[in-house]
């Protein structure tokens, strides 16, 4: 079920090629924490929310970087 909704977000992302890329990420923060909220157990969730709440620039970093 989590992978239609985040296909349909990313469908919904290229369809809408006036929006940029940060306004497109900064847009699903609240959908991102909803789905946060779904998880079982404080620690999950805690981690969740962290990697969730990172603000556009550090998400791109941590994407632009090489697998290790």
């Amino acid at each position: 079920m989590r992978h239609c909704s985040l296909a349909g977000l990313m469908l919904v992302a290229l369809l809408t090629s006036a929006c940029t890329s940060r306004q497109m990420y900064d847009s699903a923060a609240g959908w991102r924490h909803h789905e946060c909220d779904k998880l079982l157990g404080d620690a999950a969730r805690a981690r969740c929310i962290e990697t969730a709440s990172k603000d556009y620039d550090t998400y791109r970093k941590e994407q632009d970087q090489p697998p290790q």
